[in-house]
């Protein structure tokens, strides 16, 4: 998978996380792919160094923007932008990992 189509995902799940209340309801109805991705982007995270979990966490579940996970965080807006680097090729190395078994 490239980076790209993971950042697509990503993308995805922020817009889950920003409306879970209403979306978990909806799916409950009507079912839909986005609950099956946050959920395996939630296993992958799990086996993640805590650096990158909690950067996901921020950005991800949190919603925030990289300058404001620097900011809450006490990081210059640089290093949260590596880590993020970072993590999306943790999570590129872990959905190859499935594509291989």
């Amino acid at each position: 998978m490239t980076l790209n189509e993971i950042r697509q995902q990503l993308k995805t799940i922020r817009l889950y996380y920003m409306h879970k209340a209403k979306l978990d309801a909806a799916f409950e109805t009507l079912p839909h792919r986005a609950a099956t991705l946050v959920d395996e982007y939630a296993a992958m995270i799990g086996e993640a160094p805590l650096d990158l979990y909690m950067i996901y966490c921020k950005l991800y579940v949190d919603g925030l923007t990289q300058e404001a996970t620097a900011e809450e965080l006490k990081y210059c807006p640089e290093y949260i932008r590596q880590k993020n680097k970072r993590l999306l090729l943790f999570f590129q190395k872990k959905l190859n990992e499935r594509e291989v078994e």
